[in-house]
Parts: C-alpha cells; sequence; structure tokens
C-alpha cells in the first residue's frame, strides 16, 4: 500500500480542556429534552490536512509502544463474531491476559469496550449498556487510552479502554 496523504480530524486543543475535560454525555430520552437542542458536549474538532498516512508493514523494524505509543501484537482470538453479551465480556478477558503476558502488567482492566461498523449509523435512542451495540464511525482521531503507573518493581499497571477492531486475515 502506498503512502497517503489525508486530512484528519482532531479534538482543538481548547483552554477550556486545562480545566474541564472534554466529555460528551449519552443521556436517556425524557420528555422536554432534544440533543439537538441542547448541548450535551463540549467537544470541538478541527481538520489537519496533510498527514502523512503509511502502511506500518513496510517498515523496517519492529513498531515499539515505547516509541510510537502503539504496538502490534501478534494474537489469534477465540472470537471472530460477537453474538452474546458474553461473547464480548469473554473477549474483554482475553485481552486483559494478553496485555498482562506481553506488558508484564501487574493489573490489567478492560472498562470499555465498542463494536464499530464502517457505515453511517442514524437512531433516535441508544442502550450503552447493550454490549453488542453496534456503533458507527467513531468521530476523530483517536485510539484507545493506555495509563501506565509504574511500581517500584517496575511493573506495568495497564487501564485500557478500547474498541474492538477485527482486522482481516491477511494482515499480519
Amino acid at each position: 500500500m502506498p503512502t497517503v496523504q489525508a486530512s484528519l480530524e482532531y479534538l482543538q486543543k481548547l483552554p477550556l480542556y486545562e480545566t474541564e475535560k472534554p466529555y460528551w454525555c449519552f443521556l436517556p430520552p425524557h420528555d422536554g429534552f432534544d440533543p439537538d437542542v441542547q448541548r450535551v458536549d463540549n467537544l470541538e474538532f478541527e481538520d489537519y490536512p496533510g498527514i502523512k498516512i503509511e502502511d506500518i508493514r513496510e517498515l523496517s523494524g519492529p513498531v515499539k509502544i515505547n516509541d510510537c505509543g502503539f504496538e502490534v501484537l501478534k494474537h489469534q482470538s477465540r472470537f471472530s463474531s460477537f453474538d452474546r453479551e458474553d461473547d464480548v465480556a469473554q473477549y474483554r478477558l482475553e485481552t486483559e491476559e494478553l496485555l498482562r503476558e506481553k506488558m508484564d502488567a501487574v493489573y490489567v482492566t478492560c472498562y470499555d469496550s465498542r463494536l464499530r461498523k464502517n457505515v453511517p449509523f442514524v437512531r433516535t435512542e441508544l442502550d450503552l449498556n447493550d454490549l453488542l451495540l453496534r456503533e458507527g464511525p467513531a468521530r476523530g482521531v483517536h485510539n484507545g487510552e493506555l495509563l501506565w503507573r509504574f511500581l517500584s518493581c517496575k511493573k506495568v499497571i495497564a487501564v485500557l479502554r478500547y474498541h474492538l477492531r477485527l482486522w482481516p486475515c491477511s494482515y499480519q
């Protein structure tokens, strides 16, 4: 795959975010509330043109988390689809175990996950407690959160929020 240039949308670096974390509230529907009229977030995005996107399979050396902020781990999951809520719960446990093993972490917890499909979604209600809820593409450039805390024994505690992504089998 050739290197391409693209325009990517990032969260703006607003002074507001120094005192107030960016947020988006998912509120239950109720009488008198219209999310199209009443603001439920403080998110402001902006486009950055000319961002170079490279195929990491073309790089000469391995991509490591300490250098790049992410790392590709080769792993064959037991799950190729998510038909029951228990599948998602078990996938979270599998992910936690993988990270404990690969990163020598003492504690890993997956506290959130999203099943996404690359098509626009239009809905009037959503249940965030539904582990099988399919969402459309995420807005803005982002990745999961990785919170590193080093203990005196240099073991890592990783707290992870992630988006479930199933890569095609041809991705190596």
